[in-house]
C-alpha cells in the first residue's frame, strides 16, 4: 500500500498533536488547583495581618503557611499567652479549616554571671570549692 503526501502531511500533524498534548501538564507541583493555591495565598495574608495589627502582641518570629485551608504557625515567641494567642488568631480567620500549632517559646538567656538565680552554684563545679584556712604565721 503506497502513501500519498496527503497521508504523510496528515501523520506528521497527528504525531505533533501527540507529542505536544502528552508534553503539558495542568497540574500543579503540590496538587492545589490555581485557584485553591490563590485562596491560601490570601488566607495566609489575612492571618499575619491580623497578627501584625493584634494591639497586646509582636509576632516578628512567627511564620505562617497554608495548605488546602489548613494553617501551619511555626517559630518563636516570648510566653504561653502569645502562643495561645498566635493559635486563636489563626482559628478565627475566615477560611482556616484546621491550625497546627508547631511554635515554641524562645528559650531564657543566661545571665552574664553564668549563674541562674540568686543563691545557685556555679555550672563550672558540681559542688563548690571548699576553702582551705589560712596559715598561721607563728
Amino acid at each position: 500500500m503506497k502513501c500519498d503526501k496527503g497521508c504523510t502531511a496528515a501523520s506528521i500533524l497527528l504525531a505533533g498533536l501527540l507529542l505536544t498534548t502528552a508534553g503539558c501538564s495542568t497540574s500543579s507541583k503540590d496538587e492545589r488547583s490555581e485557584g485553591r493555591s490563590l485562596d491560601d495565598k490570601h488566607l495566609t495574608e489575612r492571618i499575619q495581618k491580623s497578627m501584625d495589627e493584634d494591639p497586646v502582641y509582636k509576632f516578628g518570629g512567627v511564620h505562617v503557611k497554608a495548605f488546602a485551608g489548613e494553617v501551619q504557625l511555626s517559630g518563636f515567641v516570648n510566653t504561653d499567652e502569645q502562643k495561645r494567642r498566635a493559635d486563636e488568631i489563626a482559628q478565627e480567620t475566615s477560611g482556616a479549616t484546621k491550625v497546627y500549632d508547631a511554635l515554641a517559646l524562645k528559650p531564657l538567656a543566661p545571665s552574664p554571671t553564668g549563674r541562674t538565680g540568686p543563691g545557685t552554684q556555679s555550672r563550672i563545679y558540681s559542688s563548690p570549692p571548699q576553702q582551705q584556712p589560712a596559715p598561721s604565721s607563728q
